[in-house]
């Protein structure tokens, strides 16, 4: 027993060598001889909590004659101004350029923004105007019928409104639309094409009939020396109805 205890007191005695205990106000720590201490003691303080400005959603409609750099000069002013760039769309008519973009920006620099679009885009014809916020907007309403359409034959005035009436009439929006003119083979005569998707949402009318849809499409079409085709779009509306709102349609 006595060289038992002997061995643990000696253990005891090399330990207190090899620390020490150093005091500060109201705390205290025990720390190996040779670490680095501190002049002062560790002190935590409360998280701090950030807030970020309300942001808000604005769409930049632009359009002008075609140069190299529009984009480049839209996208240069809104990262300037803080803003980050989401859905846009773009399009080349007729040597004139269109781009619609969707910003997310903070309030406090909406005005600087619309400021520099004005006067720092050469050429191109700006407004920005303030949208809803995609993330908030109400699912979209389950889409019904997709179909498709193409028209094609000698232009003439109205044709357009015609058949865009003839689907409105019947409840159907148009997801996209395309049309071109070019010159006949044969004699100076403008052959106009039209095609495009379009679709009904629910609940549609018990009176929904898309083959009826056609048959008004294509006297529509007869009566404008115009060939008309639509047809039901089953593989579109599968993807459609699966896919996210904002969806980009490919002819």
């Amino acid at each position: 027993e006595y060289r038992t205890s002997a061995i643990i007191i000696t253990k005891m005695a090399l330990l207190s060598l090899f620390t020490r205990r150093v005091i500060f106000p109201g705390s205290s720590l025990i720390a190996p001889i040779g670490a680095k201490l501190l002049d002062s003691p560790i002190i935590t303080s409360p998280s701090r909590q950030f807030t970020s400005p309300p942001k808000k959603c604005v769409v930049i409609n632009t359009i002008g004659v075609d140069r190299p750099g529009i984009v480049a000069d839209i996208t240069r002013i809104v990262t300037e101004n803080g803003g980050n760039v989401g859905e846009s769309h773009s399009q080349l008519l007729g040597g004139h350029f269109s781009l619609m973009m969707l910003v997310e920006i903070a309030s406090s620099e909406m005005k600087g923004l619309h400021e520099q679009l004005q006067t720092d885009v050469e050429g191109m014809s700006n407004s920005c105007m303030e949208a809803v916020d995609p993330k908030k907007v109400e699912i979209s309403p389950r889409i019904g019928f997709a179909g498709h359409f193409k028209l094609s034959g000698a232009d003439n005035p109205g044709i357009v409104h015609k058949l865009t009436t003839v689907l409105a009439r019947n409840s159907l929006t148009i997801g996209n639309m395309k049309t071109s003119q070019e010159e006949a083979p044969f004699g100076g005569t403008e052959l106009f094409t039209m095609e495009g998707r379009a679709v009904a949402y629910e609940p549609m009318s018990s009176t929904f009939d898309w083959t009826k849809i056609r048959e008004e499409l294509q006297e529509l079409g007869e009566s404008m020396n115009c060939d008309v085709e639509f047809q039901e779009d089953t593989k579109r509306l599968g993807k459609l109805r699966g896919a996210e709102s904002g969806e980009i349609w490919e002819m």
